[in-house]
């Protein structure tokens, strides 16, 4: 059947039925030119199933960029947020806090290997007292390390021994 035939020509209320929306949703399909009107009042059968097919895609087309243009400003809000965080000093570097944490256990370890020269005259008690002291200062060195990693690369904190 061709157009020119009348046969696969339907009024708006058909039209409107087939495709489930309002006529006035109708004419402005026809109006955006997804739907060709070829006699006043009628529509071509083929023409409508197209053009509605058409704008269909379009929206599904739009509705995709929409979305991701969402998410691409949502990262872009949430990098803002990072900085004002980091300016704010709410968040820091793991190499920053890394570096921190370094030097207070240097400043730590310095003062607990003069205790057993403060604490005892005693060699064999120094000694004793050292290792012990050298012992302390290698788990929490251990420690460090372990927790260093776990703040640059995640998981869960683990206690070295």
């Amino acid at each position: 059947m061709t157009a020119n035939s009348g046969s696969n020509m339907i009024s708006v209320a058909t039209a409107s039925k087939l495709l489930m929306v309002s006529t006035e949703r109708l004419r402005q399909l026809a109006k955006l030119s997804y739907v060709k009107r070829s006699v006043r009042g009628q529509y071509d059968l083929v023409d409508v199933v197209q053009g509605y097919i058409k704008f269909l895609k379009d929206e599904e087309r739009r509705g995709s960029k929409a979305a991701s243009h969402s998410r691409m400003q949502d990262a872009k809000t949430a990098e803002i947020e990072m900085r004002l965080a980091e300016k704010r000093r709410e968040l820091i570097p793991v190499e920053e806090a890394t570096f921190v944490l370094d030097v207070l256990v240097a400043k730590v370890r310095d003062e607990f290997w003069s205790l057993p020269t403060r604490f005892t005259r005693d060699m064999a008690v120094r000694r004793k007292l050292q290792a012990e002291v050298d012992a302390s200062f290698n788990r929490v060195a251990d420690n460090l390390g372990a927790m260093a990693k776990v703040a640059r690369e995640g998981g869960e904190p683990t206690e070295a021994r």
